[in-house]
């Protein structure tokens, strides 16, 4: 019963609300043009006038062929063109109305009179031409009953616009976030793989490691972010991963101090950096038996060194400008993604090889995080 009330009532009170706001516009125009004009004399014609060419103003924003081409690439100039089309039914309206007027009625004052020969004496296209004259009339005019409603259509659509920028950008992350646990467990299983062969032993005691790194970036890192006492945690129990892979034959030193302040931090976005020192040093050469790991505090910034052996070759490939397509692959487009989509302006990555090293060094401000 209440729906059928509410669905019975909603178009009738839509009409009263049409028909108040169009008497509060009649009124409006009709005292303006009754102070031009000096007198009640045929002040409807004017009024007619005005209230017709802001009608189809009005209701040509509630057309969704107008709404469509407003939210267009090019709506502004659509929305120009538009304003220029009023302006122009406007100006004729307004020539006509004073043409009639004039031709018609004589009860009018000296100030009105001049206003008639002025919007008159050239034809047609008088008021058109004269903007200077009589910009500020159609300005008066459109603004007030159309100018809320011109407004509200503009921030519908900025609204609009900014839900799918912003949707876009969640299933972006989303895409994203859910593309490092495979890649960190691929890397992973395939480290197991090549141990059970040299160490059995160690081979379990690193599958009950990644057990419990598995649990943090399947479960905990499903946040957007997530405790950096956490996210330094995961690299800790990582490099005992490593250490327990690689044994004496690699010097692995890590300097990640505990860090009491309750910041926060996008998950698994430091690992790649200390997993690539390891696929491209280790991995990639015997000699290359050392990898540095540093995580420090200055402030609010987060900094984080990584820094590994390479041989002579990879040093001859040298610095690049867009390091995510020539060293890493795939872990590190998606990382640095991540940092232009979470930490825009708020971070800083400077990746080299230097003395036979390659150096990654990552800053990120956690002021607001």
């Amino acid at each position: 019963m209440i729906k059928y009330f509410e669905s019975w009532n909603r178009p009738r009170m839509r009409l009263v609300y049409h028909a108040l706001f169009w008497i509060i516009i009649l009124s409006i125009y009709y005292f303006n043009y009754r102070r031009l004009i000096g007198s009640n004399g045929h002040v409807w014609l004017f009024v007619l006038k005005d209230t017709l060419v802001t009608a189809v103003a009005l209701y040509s924003l509630s057309s969704k062929l107008v709404i469509r081409f407003f939210s267009d690439n090019k709506g502004l100039v659509y929305a120009l063109l538009w304003f220029v089309l009023l302006y122009f039914f406007w100006g004729l309206a307004t020539y006509y109305a004073c043409l009639i007027y004039k031709e018609s009625f004589n009860d009018y004052g000296e100030r009105f009179g001049k206003y008639l020969e002025v919007a008159t004496s050239e034809g047609p296209l008088t008021v058109i031409s004269n903007i200077y004259i009589f910009g500020l009339d159609f300005i008066y005019v459109f603004f007030i009953p159309v100018g809320p409603k011109l407004v509200k259509l503009i921030m519908e659509q900025i609204i609009v616009r900014t839900k799918v920028e912003r949707d876009n950008l969640e299933l972006e992350l989303e895409f994203l976030k859910s593309q490092v646990n495979p890649h960190f467990l691929f890397n992973t299983l395939n480290n197991i793989y090549t141990l059970l062969d040299i160490d059995y032993e160690k081979g379990r005691e690193m599958v009950l490691r990644l057990t419990a790194l598995m649990r943090y970036t399947l479960y905990e890192s499903k946040a957007d972010y997530i405790s950096l006492t956490k996210e330094l945690n995961f690299i800790r129990d990582f490099i005992t991963l490593m250490r327990i892979r690689y044994g004496q034959r690699i010097r692995i030193e890590a300097d990640i101090p505990e860090i009491k302040a309750p910041y926060k931090i996008i998950p698994l976005i430091l690992l790649p950096f200390v997993e690539n020192a390891f696929k491209h040093g280790p991995d990639k050469h015997p000699n290359n038996n050392f990898v540095s790991i540093n995580v420090e505090m200055e402030g609010d910034l987060l900094i984080l060194s990584v820094r590994n052996k390479l041989n002579e070759q990879a040093e001859m490939n040298g610095t690049t400008s867009d390091p995510s397509l020539k060293i890493g692959g795939f872990g590190l487009k998606n990382i640095f993604r991540r940092l232009e989509l979470y930490y825009k302006n708020k971070y800083q990555l400077d990746i080299r090889t230097e003395n036979s090293e390659y150096i990654v060094t990552l800053k990120v401000n956690l002021k607001f995080s």
